[in-house]
């Protein structure tokens, strides 16, 4: 993923993604999603799997589907195999390098395109890894303005504007089917978060760096115990709202669900 992702980071990030807020409510809304649009999928892949953490929500949407993990980080595969055993197969591979053509029902991006120069020549190549009637299923943090440390840390090139995915991906040749905005209803929190940490001074950051070792994973997820409860309360309600029809125009991060037509575009 052109270097810009810090392999490191795996281990502090299989610590926190259980018991998170915001690995519990993605979770949720990828089980939903892949029910409603590919329950019978049989063949499924996840592009930049990391630790596997999604890959248990895969399998509980999918029991009977074979299930494969990618990723182009060994250490993160080493912990996903930890997680999954043999339930699961991995590969090590880069996205966009696809080898496969017409194998997969449904193809899983969640959060890896914004780590990736060639974002478009990605969606290419998972729409040739997809059957036809195949699903792609992507995530991408959204909004430019709320870029800060916690992008450049993660390793993120890009937060994507207001219909720049769903543009990308008709482009690559898949129908919108589903989009929507995540993480809605606490963007207000968000957005003073992220903006606060851009206007703090930077002799205290130096500071306090000096004091104690920078972990990027632990700097942008934690949080405690009560305010956790509170801000999973939140997301449960959006989904509440997402699956009643409500959608949200913003949000930290943008989902989108498409489908690769039955037959070769003319």
């Amino acid at each position: 993923m052109d270097g810009a992702f810090d392999p490191t980071m795996y281990a502090s990030l299989v610590q926190v993604e259980h018991n998170h807020f915001w690995f519990q409510a993605r979770n949720e809304l990828m089980t939903w999603l892949v029910r409603s649009h590919a329950a019978d999928a049989k063949r499924v892949l996840e592009i930049g799997c990391g630790t596997g953490f999604v890959l248990n929500a895969l399998r509980a949407a999918c029991p009977s589907a074979i299930i494969g993990g990618s990723d182009i980080h060994i250490a993160g595969l080493c912990l996903a195999r930890d997680r999954h055993g043999s339930a699961v197969e991995f590969i090590q591979g880069d996205a966009r390098r696809p080898c496969l053509r017409d194998a997969f029902d449904l193809v899983c991006a969640l959060d890896v395109l914004e780590h990736i120069k060639e974002d478009e020549a990605v969606l290419s190549g998972i729409r040739v890894a997809l059957r036809p009637n195949g699903v792609l299923i992507a995530s991408v943090p959204q909004h430019p303005w709320l870029w800060s440390q916690s992008d450049e840390s993660g390793g993120h090139l890009r937060r994507y504007r207001r219909g720049e995915i769903e543009g990308k991906v008709r482009a690559a040749g898949l129908e919108v089917r589903f989009a929507d905005s995540f993480v809605s209803l606490l963007l207000p929190a968000m957005t003073v978060s992220r903006l606060s940490g851009r206007i703090r001074p930077a002799g205290r950051r130096c500071s306090q760096r000096a004091k104690v070792p920078d972990d990027p994973v632990a700097r942008e997820f934690r949080v405690g115990p009560a305010l956790n409860r509170f801000m999973r309360a939140v997301l449960r309600i959006e989904h509440l709202c997402r699956q009643a029809g409500l959608r949200f125009p913003i949000g930290g991060s943008r989902i989108v669900v498409a489908r690769k037509p039955p037959h070769p575009a003319p």
